[in-house]
């Protein structure tokens, strides 16, 4: 049947040729269309690295001069902390609570905040980009998070480590990325302010997590804090909470905001509002990118479909065309199984060789400007399909294939299914 093919393809290569012209220029079209749509979609798939499941985050706020019920006296700084931390406790007691933890600044994981600072290995001279997010110790940070523990100490014995200011914790894919082991308690990294250089001890290692939901994992540190700034209590003071398991989330905030309102107040600060961490997630990426790849993902339906629809049309109008031709095979013998396989076996030759061609001609722009790389403005860690060129590449090529060859096949197959079941007599005699 082969033969047969190739035999049937070159007898019409006048009409073939253009079939393939177009083929070729509509699987470059789905190429440009679907790569970005595809990475971004991997790396959403990817699991955040803690759990968010039962977590919400209260905001807090602090009462303006003018308002009613506001106190000069608890403006300083030690009421401020005090009353800041008999909140936190306040949460902790709450009957639905497992755990809660202060979070303090504005780089927290999934906030739309980064705060970035170099690194560099002990006895080596390359600096490294890295992230950073603080904590306070003693507090619960860790464990509440849910993040995986490393090798080495548990998220509680994290927790509660007595850090100096010298001290940091790493995620496994910063160890990895650093050191190339996960196994990094003691090693020591240093960093350059100005012609100090200052070195900081790896006390520990958590699972690897993702910054932003949307983002791959990449080099994370955190830092505890040693003194605070009031100017953080009074701008970016919040409230973790993990509500124990089995607790519904929907019930745990219908009974949690009226409570909240009512007593998680004291001095100047005041419970603002809570949400759940999912929520929170949502809410980030529609200042983001979900947005950006919600339409991009919108665009490439509307024009996958329309491409669709277009080669549908032309090997619908292109099979029926060929009524005498089946009804000469029938009279020799054909059946409409073999003429059905040989008309679709067809298409497919013609497929791969369209499909092959233009992503061969879209390899070419490919290696000039590179692949998609999904949201992420740092290089990740890690090392996935995406990020290798050639997996990257051949993996979608194959799905723009797949889909160019299922597009050929319907518009084939409907039409080729009919012609191959009319009586040889009936088509010849209608053309």
């Amino acid at each position: 049947m082969l033969k047969l093919i190739f035999k049937n393809l070159w007898a019409r290569r006048r009409r073939n040729g253009w079939l393939l012209a177009e083929l070729i220029l509509v699987s470059i079209v789905t190429w440009i269309i679907l790569d970005p749509v595809i990475v971004v979609t991997h790396d959403r798939s990817i699991p955040l690295g803690y759990d968010a499941d039962r977590l919400c985050l209260i905001s807090l706020s602090k009462l303006q001069p003018q308002a009613p019920g506001y106190n000069e006296e608890a403006e300083d700084s030690t009421v401020i902390m005090n009353t800041y931390f008999n909140l936190v406790n306040l949460v902790r007691n709450y009957p639905e609570v497992e755990s809660a933890t202060p979070v303090i600044g504005f780089c927290y994981p999934n906030s739309r905040g980064n705060s970035n600072t170099q690194l560099g290995v002990e006895g080596d001279s390359v600096e490294i980009s890295i992230m950073s997010m603080y904590f306070l110790p003693h507090t619960q940070f860790f464990e509440t998070y849910g993040f995986r523990p490393g090798i080495g100490m548990t998220p509680e014995q994290l927790s509660e480590y007595n850090y100096t200011k010298n001290d940091i914790v790493f995620t496994e894919n910063t160890a990895e990325h650093f050191f190339k082991t996960k196994d990094v308690s003691g090693r020591r990294c240093w960093s350059r302010r100005g012609t100090d250089t200052t070195y900081v001890s790896i006390i520990g290692v958590v699972g690897t997590f993702r910054a932003y939901s949307e983002w791959r994992p990449v080099s994370l540190q955190f830092c505890p804090m040693i003194s605070i700034d009031m100017e953080d209590i009074d701008d970016n003071a919040r409230i973790l909470l993990r509500i124990k398991e089995g607790v519904s989330m929907e019930r745990f905030l219908h009974d949690f905001k009226p409570w909240m309102v009512k007593e998680l107040r004291g001095g100047n600060l005041f419970a603002r509002s809570v949400l759940s961490y999912e929520d929170l997630i949502v809410e980030a990426e529609a200042d983001g990118a979900t947005f950006i790849y919600r339409r991009n993902l919108a665009m490439a339906a509307f024009f996958l479909i329309n491409l669709c629809l277009g080669v549908i049309g032309t090997f619908w109008l292109q099979t029926r065309t060929r009524r005498e031709e089946v009804g000469v095979m029938r009279s020799f013998g054909g059946t409409p199984g073999y003429i059905l396989r040989m008309l679709m076996g067809e298409g497919a030759v013609l497929t791969f060789v369209a499909v092959l061609v233009g992503c061969l001609l879209y390899l070419q722009y490919a290696l000039k400007e590179g692949l998609a790389n999904g949201e992420n403005w740092r290089a990740s860690t890690e090392e996935y399909w995406v990020t290798d060129f050639t997996q990257h590449f051949l993996v979608v090529s194959f799905i723009v294939f797949f889909i160019m060859l299922v597009v050929v096949v319907v518009g084939i197959y409907i039409p080729a299914r009919r012609i191959s079941r009319i009586p040889p007599t009936e088509a010849l005699r209608d053309e």
